[in-house]
């Protein structure tokens, strides 16, 4: 008789129980500046691991993770979650998630300090039981994974799934989550919530008025018809990204060839997190947030 690997590969009991609430940032950048606490570098593109596009939109990371930081200080009952894998060979082993995971803390120190002068930011009870409840998705190489993956990664934090989960992200891309993702897993769309926030400059030109209207067009419009062509639309027709472009993008992200732990830690996803349907069927399975 073979002995289930997991007797000899023990794991500590869940260290957040009675968190019900998930709160992902969803990553899009490595961050690779100094840890010194200091705002300065975290605005210096020059600092970030940059696809030739995200130009422009290291300002909207942070804000990104703030929004995330303000929810958590807002909720007790919230764990943040950042994801996203090693996707860039030219980042070394890092992954977005580790690395938003570390803006964020010197985000929450200056915070925290400004909030209450009196608190140490070294050794302060409120800053390490609020980095307690920040954790890391380091496996996620899409949008689709980066729901899915948070969910295994909260269970395996706490023991439960959260009965409400939120996504913060790009406001242009709230369709492919709200529409194609939640749909996909199942999640009961009343227990969840996306916040989206854009660029400054993609927010101006969705308000500006000018008598061309030209801004509008180029800033707005091109975020939106890049979505829709190369986001929406392939996973529109592949719900579960395993097939032609959505698949190949997923070895792209992989440089260093790893595979996530979660067929194992959370055995209930495992029928979802292999299923790769040729006629874009909706998983029907059990799900733990589902009846």
């Amino acid at each position: 008789m073979t002995t289930p690997f997991w007797i000899n590969d023990p794991l500590p009991s869940a260290p957040l129980a009675r968190h019900n609430h998930a709160i992902v940032v969803t990553g899009h950048a490595m961050y690779m500046g100094p840890n010194d606490n200091e705002l300065t570098a975290l605005h210096d593109e020059s600092q970030w691991i940059l696809e030739s596009y995200q130009h422009g939109q290291v300002n909207t990371f942070l804000n990104h993770i703030q929004k995330g930081i303000d929810m958590l200080l807002s909720d007790p009952q919230a764990l943040l979650i950042f994801s996203g894998g090693q996707t860039r060979l030219s980042a070394g082993p890092i992954s977005e998630g580790s690395s938003y995971w570390q803006v964020a803390q010197t985000l929450l120190k200056h915070q925290l300090s400004t909030i209450s002068p009196s608190i140490n930011p070294e050794d302060g009870i409120k800053l390490d039981q609020l980095r307690k409840r920040m954790i890391v998705e380091d496996y996620a190489r899409d949008s689709y994974e980066n729901v899915l993956f948070s969910l295994c990664r909260f269970a395996e934090m706490t023991s439960e799934y959260p009965t409400k989960l939120t996504v913060i992200g790009f406001e242009f891309k709230r369709p492919r989550f709200e529409q194609l993702h939640i749909k996909s897993i199942r999640y009961p769309l009343d227990q969840f919530d996306y916040i989206g926030i854009d660029p400054f400059e993609l927010d101006a030109a969705l308000i500006r008025v000018d008598d061309d209207h030209s801004h509008t067009e180029s800033e707005a419009g091109a975020a939106r018809q890049g979505e829709l062509v190369n986001s929406y639309t392939p996973f529109l027709a592949d719900l579960y990204g395993c097939h032609g472009a959505l698949r190949q993008k997923k070895l792209d992200r992989n440089p260093y060839r790893r595979r996530s732990p979660y067929r194992s830690t959370c055995p209930i996803l495992a029928p979802l997190l292999d299923y790769c349907p040729s006629n874009n069927i909706v998983f029907n399975g059990p799900l733990p947030w589902s009846s």
